[in-house]
């Protein structure tokens, strides 16, 4: 396509050229179109290294100008270029959004008369701006969506030939590659494997076709993911290893003294893993029903298998009404922290208690507890209800 042709085909295109900006900030075109045509954007075209206007790209519409800065870039990394945001144009009653506009990164010139004080020598990057005129513009049209009206594809520089040194443009630092590949990468970070080794998986299944990834693409994916899906990430480990789950509630906070209480559990690489966690007006019965039951929504309402508690009566009534099927123990740690504080009225009652209670808690058999306690029962009296017998 030669210049001639291009250009005939953008005057027949301006026939469609919008006139305003109507009250509600939309574009509006004088027969009802929705597309543009900048007339001083189009006398451009007939500079630079690349002459030929693809026409399609004009009326390209995308659901959200995210869309379209995904389309733009993933041209650029095909045309050997990199892109940045420039600029957008905002309704001045409702502060909205009608345009944006796309450029190549090499648009404009460094402003080298801003330094950091007077006298003050600043060590700047190397400029790499060419002052390229190379852009695309989208508009938002009445129906919410946004199309390209304005492009042109015509650089002042020479454009990277190879697709490796394409890949250290900025704007292709965000791994220009399908969801599957990037769901893969979520996969293998989620199953423990570092970047780097990442990397080389992902690498070895890719398509021949592809650029290969590096391991900071890799750490960049799993960084934005851990930073959008913290809460997906714990339900999704809760599915996977709500076998024991451990709720505590000695914790307060410094400012209100409100109790918080974590629901915390184990992976496959014996890691402490937060599934969820609640800060509580009181410790009541019903307020652990409460808790526990929309503890149970957020999870897929899956049962855990096992839970551990302190002793509180409270959180054990809860248990059984909301997790009847589920296994309650309570935490070896507070046991010990308890039989400190009542184990000494009964070595004061009875003076040889000490040794044949070591040996009852240090059980390695269901039969050898038993006998044991059978044993401490029949020997020292413990009373119906004590805290030893609870």
């Amino acid at each position: 396509m030669d210049l001639v042709s291009v250009q005939s085909e953008y005057e027949a295109f301006e026939t469609n050229l919008i006139e305003h900006i109507d009250a509600n900030g939309y574009l509006v075109s004088n027969n009802g179109s929705d597309v543009e045509v900048d007339e001083t954007e189009v006398a451009d075209l007939d500079i630079g290294v690349e002459k030929e206007v693809p026409i399609e790209v004009i009326g390209q519409v995308f659901d959200t100008p995210d869309d379209a800065y995904e389309f733009y870039n993933g041209y650029a990394f095909l045309h050997g270029f990199g892109i940045r945001k420039r600029v957008t144009h905002k309704n001045k009653t409702t502060n909205e959004a009608y345009r944006k506009k796309y450029v190549c990164n090499k648009e404009g010139f460094k402003d080298l008369k801003r330094d950091g004080s007077a006298g003050e020598a600043k060590k700047r990057r190397r400029n790499l701006r060419t002052g390229c005129e190379a852009f695309l513009r989208i508009s938002k049209g009445k129906d919410g969506k946004w199309f390209v009206n304005a492009f042109n594809n015509a650089h002042n520089h020479e454009i990277t030939a190879t697709p490796t040194k394409v890949m250290k443009h900025r704007s292709h630092g965000k791994f220009p590659r399908s969801l599957v590949c990037k769901s893969l990468m979520l996969e293998l970070g989620q199953s423990g494997l570092r970047p780097c080794q990442i990397k080389k998986v992902v690498n070895t299944m890719k398509n021949p076709s592809e650029n290969d990834v590096t391991s900071k693409q890799c750490a960049d994916i799993l960084g934005e993911q851990r930073k959008q899906y913290k809460d997906g990430r714990s339900r999704d480990s809760y599915i996977k290893f709500a076998d024991v789950v451990v709720f505590d509630v000695t914790y307060m906070t410094n400012k209100f003294m409100m109790p918080f209480a974590p629901f915390v559990g184990v992976n496959h690489h014996r890691q402490s893993m937060l599934f969820a966690g609640a800060l509580l007006e009181n410790e009541k019965q019903e307020t652990f029903e409460w808790l526990f039951q929309n503890f149970l929504k957020c999870m897929f309402d899956k049962h855990p298998l096992a839970i551990i508690t302190d002793q509180d009566k409270a959180i054990e009534n809860a248990i059984k009404k909301v997790f009847p099927k589920t296994r309650h123990r309570f935490c070896s740690w507070h046991i010990k922290k308890h039989q400190i504080e009542h184990l000494r009225a009964l070595t004061v009652r009875y003076n040889d208690i000490e040794e044949p209670y070591k040996q009852w808690i240090k059980s390695n058999t269901v039969e050898e507890f038993e006998n044991h306690w059978e044993f401490l029962c029949s020997r020292y009296q413990f009373e119906s209800g004590s805290w030893i017998d609870v």
